[in-house]
């Protein structure tokens, strides 16, 4: 590793994160312009990364989010040559198993009140994961518990053994009707907004339940209130809502629709935790990239620009 390599991040780093960048020079929060030119890595939340800051850091190598997804990385302004990296890993278990909490609760009924209605069993059914990243490799680890079959969708595998049969994203079209229950966990590229389509969602079971832990956006909301209201057997569970104006808004018309269920986007980190341990994994990152030439969760700019 180059000796004492300068790192900025936009917000304040735990004594544990600090420790693991102890022989970098790190500068939190705020910077001036010359030290900021002098910086070779940015830790920072995807929104804070903006021209203004990234045009200053003449030698930027690395940027690592503090977040999964970093569809509001500003990417035009990206210093040429520079690199970046997300913080999934950080997130994996947590939204796993809030995908497996809203599956299997919408499944069980549990999100209506006062209604009775009939459960479904998972048990031995098929499972179709839409991503197959760290997140969606996990929720597919935690489906053989329940002796289901896994069917993988995506451009990459983190996992690859945690899947019985695994596509690419071209085959969601004639892979979707086969599935009892999809969970999405898609980042929001320039190939998966809009994605899950009115046409897509009609071709699935007529009693198929979908979970979004993914971009709300993969989706588009008219569409899936359509699909809810044509289809009251389907059942359709988010963790992720619309940007509007941009930020993300919790209201939707679909919550007017017993076929519908969601949790106000508190899947990555559970209650009662502090984001110690997310920023500490982004560390690790930065230390690892600057060590080895290479970290985990890689970023490929080209699908955001």
């Amino acid at each position: 590793m180059p000796e004492r390599v300068a790192v900025f991040v936009t917000d304040t780093l735990p004594q544990e994160a600090r420790a693991v960048l102890g022989d970098f020079v790190v500068h939190e929060s705020q910077a001036d312009d010359g030290t900021l030119a002098e910086c070779e890595a940015l830790i920072c939340w995807p929104r804070q990364a903006r021209g203004g800051l990234l045009l200053k850091m003449k030698k930027l190598k690395m940027v690592q989010t503090l977040s999964a997804g970093v569809d509001t990385f500003d990417f035009a302004s990206l210093p040429g040559g520079a690199q970046v990296y997300s913080n999934a890993g950080a997130f994996t278990e947590s939204v796993a198993e809030h995908a497996w909490g809203m599956l299997l609760g919408v499944a069980k009924g549990i999100h209506l009140r006062n209604q009775r209605t009939t459960p479904r069993r998972l048990r031995g059914k098929t499972l179709l994961v839409l991503g197959a990243g760290a997140i969606g490799s996990e929720v597919a680890r935690l489906s053989k518990s329940l002796g289901m079959k896994t069917v993988g969708v995506s451009r990459s595998f983190r996992v690859p053994e945690a899947f019985d049969e695994r596509y690419p994203l071209e085959y969601l079209r004639d892979k979707i009707p086969e599935a009892d229950a999809v969970v999405m966990a898609l980042p929001l590229t320039n190939s998966t907004r809009g994605l899950m389509s009115h046409e897509l969602l009609s071709r699935a079971k007529e009693a198929a339940i979908i979970v979004n832990v993914g971009r709300a956006e993969s989706v588009p909301e008219d569409d899936l209130v359509a699909w809810l209201g044509e289809r009251p057997e389907s059942r359709f569970a988010t963790d992720v809502f619309w940007v509007k104006d941009g930020r993300e808004v919790y209201s939707t018309p679909a919550w007017q629709l017993p076929n519908f269920a969601g949790t106000l986007h508190i899947s990555g980190v559970p209650l009662g935790e502090d984001l110690a341990g997310m920023k500490v994994a982004a560390a690790l990152n930065v230390r690892r990239y600057f060590e080895t030439g290479s970290a985990a969760n890689h970023v490929d700019v080209s699908e955001y620009i």
